[in-house]
């Protein structure tokens, strides 16, 4: 059992996965669901708020039996040590993609939309330096720090859309018919590869307290990111318009940027760049940590300390050749993460849920 001083609540576990779904909600979803469901891709994170009720549902299910295992323990028990094993492998491979993408995408958004001659390796290594340092602290001073850092963010974040509204047309956001309900849902793939990393926080299962809470805290969670992605999508149509916005690279920046209060607030979108770098941060640190969990977990080790700076230097060399350019990044994202991402996050936990009622281990 470990010590309640390295442990963190569920609240804080939710805090920072909010915090992570920042950065990928600005970048991702506004165009891709743009380009499926047209003036109608406001909606689409309804679609998402049901898949992830029902996901904080299941989740809640099997933490009333497995009170204090983590997501691997959690698998193997109910799909048996081989099985569970090869699900686990792919769930460990699929980490050390996506922590790779992160790193990349941080980069190349600092490169794109601020500092387009300097060298991206800079933006990496000096990411990567600072990871290594906070790591060495652990999950609870990661969570701590989340929780300055997500006030912050949820501020910010509104108080751009309030300065954003005198650009806005609300005629971009109709019509909208019976017949958008099939690209709504298609438009909410984006929107719900995202939310999948809920699942990912049970990695550190054995390091949470007051799992019982798991519903309502995660149905809260469930309307603030509905409302979060709500925003952000509104935000680009209305100023926009979805013919621009589904064209448009980085197009939250590009909103921002047209911001321009009584002549008084202007260049506002150093503003949204912190708020990347940080949430970027977060991003990163949360993905080095469920590697080296799972890590733990498979080679049954009682210190991953000494792994920390072996994974990073091999994580800068994998994001380096990750991709050529941004359009490459973006294939990579819709046609491969997100449905990556809905599988592991949605698909396989309830698969589990499913076999465990079967088996009645749930």
């Amino acid at each position: 059992m470990l010590s309640d001083n390295k442990k963190i609540s569920i609240r804080q576990a939710i805090f920072i996965l909010l915090t992570l779904n920042y950065t990928p909600t600005i970048r991702l979803i506004p165009s891709y669901a743009a380009q499926r469901a047209k003036q109608a891709s406001w909606l689409s994170p309804i679609v998402t708020f049901i898949l992830l009720v029902m996901l904080v549902q299941v989740w809640q299910a099997i933490y009333r039996k497995y009170r204090n295992d983590t997501l691997m323990e959690i698998f193997r028990d109910i799909a048996g040590p081989v099985a569970g094993t090869v699900i686990l492998v792919v769930y460990l491979v699929w980490m050390v993609v996506l922590s790779a993408l992160y790193v990349r995408y941080f980069a190349m958004r600092l490169v794109g939309a601020i500092y387009p001659n300097a060298e991206i390796s800079i933006f990496i290594i000096s990411m990567l330096a600072v990871i290594i340092y906070t790591l060495n602290f652990g999950l609870p001073t990661l969570a701590r720090f989340n929780e300055v850092v997500f006030p912050f963010l949820v501020f910010a974040f509104f108080l751009l859309f309030l300065m954003m509204i005198p650009n806005f047309r609300t005629d971009f956001l109709t019509p909208v018919t019976a017949r958008s309900i099939w690209p709504i849902i298609e438009a909410s793939v984006a929107s719900t590869g995202i939310v999948a990393y809920f699942s990912f926080i049970f990695i550190f299962g054995d390091r949470i307290n007051n799992k019982e809470s798991i519903g309502k805290v995660g149905f809260r969670m469930a309307v603030f990111l509905a409302v979060m992605q709500i925003i952000v999508i509104v935000s680009i149509l209305c100023t926009f318009s979805h013919r621009i916005a589904q064209r448009t690279q980085l197009p939250y920046l590009t909103a921002v940027k047209q911001i321009n209060v009584f002549n008084i607030f202007e260049k506002v979108e150093s503003i949204v760049v912190s708020i990347w770098v940080l949430s970027d941060f977060m991003i990163i640190c949360f993905f080095i940590m469920c590697i080296l969990s799972m890590l733990k977990s498979f080679f049954r080790l009682s210190d991953t300390r000494p792994l920390t700076s072996i994974y990073v230097i091999f994580l800068y060399l994998l994001s380096m050749i990750m991709a050529n350019n941004v359009f490459e990044m973006e294939r990579l994202s819709e046609k491969i993460a997100l449905p990556a991402n809905i599988l592991l996050g949605f698909v396989i936990p309830a698969a589990m849920f499913v076999i465990g009622k079967i088996r009645k281990k749930v």
